[in-house]
Parts: structure tokens; C-alpha cells; sequence
């Protein structure tokens, strides 16, 4: 009888030191979570308080033809003469991407990046009023100086019984069909996903969301299509968010460009609009 007696009292020890432990792991679990879900949406808020400094818009000044022997001109440097070259540092200067100091021998100076981006097009004149195409869908676009090169795919429209919705790219740029095709009159619209590692469908434009930045800092961006036959410049020129409920496909007069992703990350609710007109072809 003793030895079930203290068999029962010792199972009622364990059962009640299990109970209080359970109950602090629940609690500390809480805590937690609450925690967790406090710092999510104090993050969302103050990134959607951030995205109107997306929004840019600059003026659209083509860029002169590009001669492909084109030559930069000389750089003086005050001071230097040829008995001074072992104390004079050498070093690329302001001609050289930022991007391409990490690796510095392999360096590409700006006016030669961008002269290889632009050569071979026919610039387009903007007062040019005759209508462009019809042209083969786009399946490839490049942005070079946000290091974008992805194929394109036609999206389908989803019937979900109730609605209606364009099937979502997976790792490719999705072209909107019922949109003009790049290089015809109109406007030519483009998605694709700021992140999509765990859902597989890639991050093909990520790195969109530097062109606000970047065109403030007074950088020409270059957008070029290629549907295998020809190929159409695009400069951007404009920079908006609107919040994904206010979304909508917006025509153009001219030929337009517009690339849509996500924003801010980790909370998606925005949408980033980059904007190009058409200024040359290949």
C-alpha cells in the first residue's frame, strides 16, 4: 500500500510540475506572438508612411545619337607631368559605376555602358505622331542599370467563379495581352515580383524599386523589349505608388511603358509604377 501511495503522490507532483510548466510556455509563446505581431505592424506602418518618396517624375530628354567609335574626352589632372607619375594616385574618378568597384579590374565607365546600351537604335522623334506597329509580344526585357534581363510571358486571364484574374508570373516578367505590345501606340504594361522565393515565383523585380532613387540622383534608366525580331527603347520618366485597391490599366497617347511590382517589402499592399515613353528602335 505504501509503495502505491507514493507511487500516486509522486505521479501527482510530475502531473502538477508539467502543468506549470506548460502554462509558462504558453504564456512566454504568447508574449511572443504578441510581440512579434506588434513589431510587424509597427514595421508596416512606418514603411507605408515611406512610399510617396517612390514617387518621381522627371523630364524626357533623348539622348543624342551614339557614334559607336565615340571616344571621352581627355582628363586633365592640375598638376601632373610625367615626372610625377609614381606620386600621382591613379584611379578611375567619377567616369566609373560605383557598381563596378567591386571589381576593379574588370571596370566599365559610365559613357562606355552607356553607349553599348544604346547603340544600334533609331531614335524616334517626339513629336512623331504616326501610329507604331502592329509588333510581336515582347519576350525579353532589360534594364541594365538596375541589372534586369528577364524573359516575358503572355499572362491568361483566371476564371474563379465569382471574379476574374490574370494568372501570376512564375520567375518571368508577365505582359498584360489585352495591353499594346512594346513598341506599338499605347500603353504596354509589364508585372513582375518584388519577392517570391518561398511561393517559387521568383524576384524578377526586385531590384525596381531603386529606380525612384536613381532617377533622382539625375540618371537616365534605359527599358529595352525584344520580341526576336525588333527591339524597343524605352526612357523612364515617372515613378508612382498607389495602393493595390486603387490599381488600374491606364492608356496612353503616345507609346508608354509601364513595370508594376510590389511595395514596401515584407507588406505588399502597394503597387510601384514605373513609367517610359518609346524613344528608339533596333
Amino acid at each position: 500500500m505504501e509503495a502505491g501511495y507514493d507511487y500516486l503522490l509522486l505521479r501527482g507532483r510530475f502531473q502538477r510540475r508539467l502543468g506549470r510548466i506548460t502554462g509558462i510556455f504558453l504564456v512566454v509563446a504568447g508574449i511572443l506572438l504578441l510581440a512579434s505581431a506588434g513589431a510587424y505592424y509597427g514595421y508596416a506602418a512606418k514603411v507605408r508612411s515611406t512610399v510617396t518618396t517612390l514617387e518621381v517624375s522627371v523630364e524626357l530628354i533623348p539622348p543624342t545619337p551614339i557614334n559607336r567609335h565615340f571616344v571621352s574626352p581627355a582628363r586633365v589632372v592640375p598638376g601632373f607631368s610625367p615626372s610625377t607619375i609614381s606620386e600621382t594616385p591613379l584611379y578611375p574618378g567619377d567616369l566609373v559605376s560605383v557598381d563596378s568597384w567591386i571589381s576593379p579590374l574588370s571596370y566599365e565607365p559610365l559613357y562606355l555602358r552607356i553607349q553599348n546600351e544604346l547603340v544600334g537604335f533609331k531614335f524616334l522623334d517626339p513629336n512623331e505622331s504616326t501610329l507604331m506597329g502592329p509588333y510581336a509580344p515582347a519576350n525579353r526585357i532589360m534594364i541594365p542599370a538596375i541589372d534586369i534581363d528577364s524573359n516575358v510571358t503572355e499572362l491568361s486571364i483566371l476564371d474563379l467563379g465569382n471574379s476574374r484574374t490574370y494568372e501570376t508570373p512564375r520567375n518571368s516578367v508577365g505582359h498584360i495581352p489585352e495591353t499594346a505590345n512594346a513598341g506599338e501606340s499605347g500603353g504596354s504594361w509589364f508585372f513582375g515580383h518584388t519577392e517570391g522565393l518561398l511561393s517559387g515565383e521568383g524576384s524578377v523585380f526586385f531590384t525596381l524599386q531603386n529606380v525612384p532613387k536613381l532617377l533622382r540622383n539625375g540618371e537616365s534608366i534605359y527599358i529595352i523589349t525584344d520580341n526576336g525580331s525588333e527591339r524597343f527603347l524605352y526612357q523612364a520618366t515617372e515613378t508612382r505608388v498607389v495602393h493595390q485597391d486603387n490599381m488600374e490599366l491606364t492608356e496612353s497617347n503616345g507609346a508608354s511603358i509601364h513595370l508594376v511590382s510590389c511595395v514596401p517589402r515584407l507588406v505588399y499592399d502597394y503597387r510601384l509604377i514605373v513609367t517610359g515613353e518609346l524613344i528608339g528602335k533596333q
